[in-house]
């Protein structure tokens, strides 16, 4: 439904782009590769979903600016777009509802593991259910903190296919009754728009079939997307369903927009408006503001005054103001505009307020609060108001190399120390984009890797094992615990075994792996004694040398 010449916006496009990979994945097993890949494309379609939510907040505000300064001409037009407003967040609200529901239906509690301001792992645990009762409310914050990975068995399709589609025989399941509720918004959408629904792209083709490769024959919309799919797609489809529905409702409240600025041809009440860059400057670059009036006449340019100088509009009725900002605080800034009218020219004044903040560098470690020698640290750097390319930060301090962070975004950076001890990151920034500076200096420490643990397979030590336990792990390893950091196994090149009470020589092994003669040792053992692993060297990347042992007492 829409018209052929409405180009896509690149926000359209993007979707589609996601939603192509999405139908993609659909195609493949689901190993755990795939998987990733929906919550990857599900949690960026909710992304790109809330920043089109403020991008409408935006545009109802500038249509209400306008309504409140016109009623009379707007009044029309402002009634249509809340129309529009509430047919789509209704039908968002039922989407979300579904979301919740579904994450109630398959599980009673979610599992959420998120990361505190120092990049230590917190795990949340949040009830689903009371009883026989649906807590919604905590579903919607479990899918807000933690997104398609709230859902533990991503790949069911099961509890997916009764949730949203139903029975083969008789599909009745949310997914059915969502496809009635979307053909009914399509309708009171194009009732409320008239005509003008030509002009806009709506998608949201439920109406159509569609083949299926499962089932090799053209199904329904409903069949597609929710018969025997998994849970992590069916998110997916949600969210997709989502961005449709808001996309649709930013084009028709544009449309309205637009015919109420087509129909400016005069004027007899001016409000002056001002749009700064930002009302938070740093200091050394400039305020920037545009300043317009609520309606204005093509053919006549507009005068603004500020501090005793004239600036003339452009062609679009705006005048640009800048001014350095050489000192920190609140400021403001008054001026006159001078619109000229059929009955001469009448003075409207204004005033705009904004900070100018001393220039502050963020450098802040990724995933700890120092840096480890010897591995690869993420660090990211910046500064507020200063685009990222302008950025420039130095090592000060020997043994530590600082690198862009080739798998990161601007401002990622990799930090390598070689010695213990602290240093410094200088963050130099071109505030004005010519004129670099410096914006501050943060001190770091440089800590050795932590010593390793030495384990038995995946026996901890500490606690009684029984001979069979032992006997079934005969590899001895180095394990770095809960150390965030990936490194390279640690290799075990010797060590010495022996039985408490055994009456025998120590036994020297080779390699990492128990020999015949220790497990025979281990077999003869009694219940009570201990099994003795010592002398194990191993060396972290910083190059520390580490002698390991471990203990094992028999059950």
């Amino acid at each position: 439904m829409g018209a052929t010449n409405c180009p896509e916006t690149p926000r359209q496009k993007m979707i589609g782009m996601m939603y192509l990979v999405y139908t993609a994945m659909l195609a493949l097993n689901v190993a755990a590769e795939v998987l990733n890949g929906f919550v990857t494309v599900g949690d960026a379609m909710e992304k790109s979903n809330q920043n089109l939510v403020v991008k409408l907040d935006d545009s109802y505000d500038n249509f209400k600016f306008a309504y409140e300064n016109n009623k009379d001409k707007v009044a029309d037009y402002w009634a249509q777009a809340q129309e529009v407003q509430k047919l789509s967040h209704d039908l968002v609200d039922t989407i979300d509802k579904m979301r919740y529901e579904f994450l109630c239906h398959q599980q009673s509690v979610a599992n959420i593991k998120i990361h505190d301001e120092e990049g230590k792992q917190i795990s949340r645990s949040i009830p689903l259910r009371d009883g026989a009762n649906w807590l919604i409310d905590s579903a919607k914050v479990a899918l807000d903190l933690g997104g398609i990975n709230a859902i533990d068995k991503k790949d069911d399709n099961n509890d997916a296919t009764n949730y949203f589609y139903g029975k083969d025989e008789n599909p009745n399941g949310a997914g059915v009754r969502l496809k009635e509720l979307i053909v009914e918004y399509k309708k009171n959408l194009k009732k409320t728009l008239g005509a003008d629904t030509a002009k806009i792209k709506i998608g949201l083709n439920v109406e159509q079939k569609a083949w299926s490769d499962h089932a090799k024959a053209m199904v329904d919309w409903e069949d597609l997307n929710f018969n025997r799919t998994i849970a992590a797609a069916d998110m997916v489809v949600l969210s997709r369903l989502k961005a449709e529905v808001m996309n649709a409702e930013f084009d028709a409240v544009q449309l309205l927009y637009k015919k109420v600025k087509a129909n400016d041809f005069s004027f007899d009440k001016v409000s002056v408006i001002t749009r700064p860059k930002s009302a938070y400057v740093i200091q050394g670059n400039k305020y920037e503001t545009a300043i317009n009036v609520g309606a204005y006449d093509s053919k006549a340019h507009l005068e603004v005054e500020i501090g005793g100088s004239k600036y003339t509009s452009d062609d679009s009725g705006t005048v640009h103001y800048s001014v350095p900002c050489t000192s920190v605080g609140n400021k403001t800034i008054t001026g006159k505009i001078y619109v000229k009218k059929d009955s001469g020219t009448e003075v409207y004044e204004f005033k705009d307020n904004y900070f100018v903040a001393e220039p502050v560098a963020i450098v802040s470690l990724t995933k700890m609060n120092v840096v480890y020698a010897g591995i690869e640290n993420p660090a990211s750097i910046s500064v507020p108001g200063i685009d990222p390319r302008n950025i420039t930060p130095s090592i000060e301090g020997t043994g530590v190399t600082l690198t862009k962070d080739p798998a990161g975004k601007d401002g990622d950076y990799i930090i390598k120390a070689s010695k213990l001890g602290k240093f410094s990151i200088r963050v130099d920034a071109k505030a004005d984009g010519k004129t670099s500076r410096t914006m501050g200096t943060k001190e770091f420490r440089v800590k050795k890797i932590p010593a390793p643990t030495l384990m038995l397979g995946k026996l901890k030590p500490g606690e009684p094992i029984t001979k069979d336990e032992l006997m079934a792990n005969t590899l001895l390893r180095a394990d770095m615990g809960d150390f965030d950091f990936k490194i390279p196994p640690l290799k075990i090149t010797s060590f010495t075994f022996n039985v408490q009470g055994s009456n025998a020589l120590d036994i020297q092994g080779t390699g990492n792996k128990l020999t015949p003669d220790m497990t025979n040792r281990i077999k003869n053992a009694k219940r009570g004694q201990k099994v003795y692993i010592s002398e194990v060297r191993v060396q972290t990347p910083d190059g520390v040398n580490h002698q390991l042992s471990v203990t094992y007492r028999l059950k």
